[in-house]
């Protein structure tokens, strides 16, 4: 390639870019043709893919100081028991497995904690333990499966005005009535005037309080439930990730207008305003505030994710299901590139077989390959990718020589990709054009990019690595070639 501009359009998605000084591309090598599909069905798999992995996850196996994971137990989760005598009989069951687990745990390692327990659809311990003990825990006969806990996100976009009242729908008298929807997220504003609270500021200070540690967020003071908002639990309080997960009664979301300095949420009211606020799409439907993302930040808990899923098979925690919700709502998503959570996927398909759907969001990081991830990645989920906003346009790249290969592609950026704000045209130049540092991963000379766009292929170092080099040689951008 002798020419290549980048542009910001829209485009077919179609390659892997990376960014760095100014931005970041990476075309499809024009030598390998792009497969051919003629029917949807060309693209099911088979046969499911099993990612499920028993003992200890290879990613803890080196790691060391003191780490958050799921420790996973033999005996079978308490909602999965064929009738609620039975249920109730294996939850105890359950809790006596887990407290022997736990004291092991703490006997091996002292230091350990224990940060949740879930006995309904999953039967695990979460718990921030010494990695250098996660070996020895692991050969015990009563833990099949130790994995990280993974960590989410929110994503409040410009999606929320683009979704109202389906009045169709509505009009056709399906109002989600008799439906119960739990949303976990970062809780519900459940005085606001969507869900028929009074709506006023006084009546939000009234529930929430004044900040982020008022005691009033963390009781009902007789204000929750609602007759819209029927019930709900905080499974992480208003201090974490600055601080420990503190669980507490009042599933509040906290509001930025009104609270302001630290508070970070809006999102989970949102969402339930888009199900089941007056003008959503369901506003019939009972809902469920879960609260299971930080009210400081974009963060959702892993083992709050955990906790919610299970609270929402068994709210009245008695421990069986007939009381579970019908839908679990997740719209938060794993970070790009974090690692299949098994643990969550388990409990999700466990959900379902009790009879909860959870509907989750495909992903948060937009435009990027492989990108549905965890909790919408497990088997039985009904995963939801939005199709377009105003802001979805795609960066692209247009190869301009040699003539064989010219034309339009479609680029993909990292979420740390520098804005690409004008085109950027230049020559082409592979490794260090003299067919060597093909991969990147070593140090070009100081300079010795100047003006070029630096082509190198994947493997042996991280993108990061090879986009650091190429902008300490002066290069304009890099691009990392997906095949």
């Amino acid at each position: 390639m002798k020419g290549l501009q980048f542009f910001g359009r829209w485009v077919i998605a179609a390659l892997f870019i990376i960014g760095l000084g100014f931005s970041t591309i990476s075309p499809a090598r024009a030598d390998v043709p792009l497969p051919s599909f003629t029917r949807a069905d060309d693209l099911l798999l088979q046969t499911p893919a099993e990612a499920e992995f028993l003992g200890l996850d290879p990613g803890l196996a080196a790691q060391a100081g003191y780490r958050q994971v799921v420790i996973r137990l033999s005996a079978a989760p308490a909602g999965l028991a064929s009738d609620p005598a039975s249920q109730r009989r294996q939850a105890a069951a359950v809790d006596a497995q887990q407290n022997e687990v736990i004291d092991l745990v703490k006997a091996i390692d002292p230091g350990a904690t224990v940060l949740g327990r879930t006995r309904m659809v999953l039967n695990a311990v979460m718990m921030e333990v010494d990695a250098t003990k996660l070996a020895e825990i692991v050969r015990d006969a009563r833990v099949i499966a130790i994995n990280p806990v993974g960590l989410y996100e929110v994503d409040l976009s410009e999606t929320v005005p683009y979704i109202g009242a389906t009045t169709p729908v509505q009009a056709a008298g399906y109002g989600g009535r008799d439906v119960r929807v739990a949303v976990l997220d970062s809780g519900i504003d459940y005085t606001h005037e969507a869900f028929g609270g009074p709506g006023t500021l006084q009546a939000y200070l009234d529930a929430y309080g004044i900040s982020t540690n008022d005691p009033k967020n963390t009781t009902r003071d007789g204000l929750f439930p609602t007759a819209r908002v029927v019930d709900g639990y905080d499974f992480v309080g208003e201090v974490w990730p600055n601080g420990p997960l503190a669980p507490d009664e009042d599933p509040i979301d906290c509001g930025p207008a009104a609270i302001g300095g630290l508070c970070a949420g809006g999102h989970g009211t949102h969402v339930a305003d888009i199900i089941g606020g007056k003008k959503g799409v369901a506003p019939e439907v009972s809902l469920y505030a879960v609260k299971v993302c930080s009210a400081v930040s974009s963060s959702c808990s892993g083992v709050a994710i955990l906790q919610g899923i299970d609270w929402s098979v068994d709210p009245d925690q008695n421990g069986d299901t007939t009381d579970h919700v019908d839908i679990i709502n997740m719209s938060l998503g794993a970070l790009y590139g974090q690692n299949y959570d098994n643990a969550t996927a388990i409990a999700v398909d466990n959900a379902t077989a009790i009879g909860v759907l959870t509907v989750s969001s495909a992903g948060n990081s937009a435009d990027k390959p492989y990108i549905v991830g965890t909790p919408s990645g497990a088997r039985t989920a009904l995963s939801v990718a939005q199709t377009e906003v105003p802001s979805a346009a795609l960066q692209g790249l247009e190869v301009l020589t040699p003539p064989a290969i010219a034309g339009t592609y479609g680029a993909v950026f990292q979420p740390w990709s520098a804005p690409l704000t004008a085109v950027i045209e230049a020559p082409v130049q592979y490794g260090d054009g003299a067919g060597g540092n093909l991969l990147g991963c070593s140090a070009f000379a100081p300079g010795s990019l100047a003006g070029k766009i630096v082509l190198v292929d994947r493997g042996a170092c991280g993108f990061s690595v090879k986009i650091s080099n190429i902008a300490a040689g002066g290069g304009l951008a890099g691009i990392i070639g997906l095949v």
